[in-house]
């Protein structure tokens, strides 16, 4: 009887811990969606191409994101908007900007690039990549590895 009642309490623990953690994370919206597409409309210029010049603070944040997660890194040159990727389904939902920047590595003649994601939610930068030394290039990670 002792052993069902431990069960029971630690099952109750477990599932009001795990709802308590979940609603630390804010929900994307489809409102924030219907927002950043309207962003990307009004970043759009005569061409036809989105103009991401004028975001300063995400590029700042990028910068920073590099000059942290990667050492060998001397200088960001230039940060370029590649693409906005959304996923929506019954069990997750969620958005990001992908950003290519132009990197100076240290010990290597020519420039190099690296991709990085921009969630608009969380206002966090992430990637996938990792420096290679031995191919003396950025590569991106398996899941498992990451």
């Amino acid at each position: 009887m002792k052993k069902i009642i431990n069960s029971i309490f630690i099952s109750l623990f477990l599932l009001l811990s795990t709802s308590i953690f979940s609603q630390e994370e804010k929900a994307i919206v489809i409102e924030d969606f219907i927002q950043e597409h309207e962003t990307l409309i009004s970043y759009r210029g005569n061409d036809g191409e989105i103009d991401w010049e004028s975001k300063n603070e995400i590029n700042k944040k990028i910068r920073f994101f590099i000059e942290e997660k990667y050492p060998n890194v001397l200088s960001t040159r230039n940060i370029m908007w590649d693409s906005y990727e959304t996923y929506l389904s019954p069990y997750d939902r969620y958005h990001f900007h992908t950003f290519i920047a132009g990197v100076k590595v240290k010990d290597i003649s020519r420039m190099k690039y690296v991709n990085v994601r921009y969630h608009p939610d969380t206002q966090k930068v992430n990637s996938t990549y990792a420096w290679d030394e031995e191919v003396q290039d950025f590569i991106e990670l398996d899941k498992e590895e990451e």
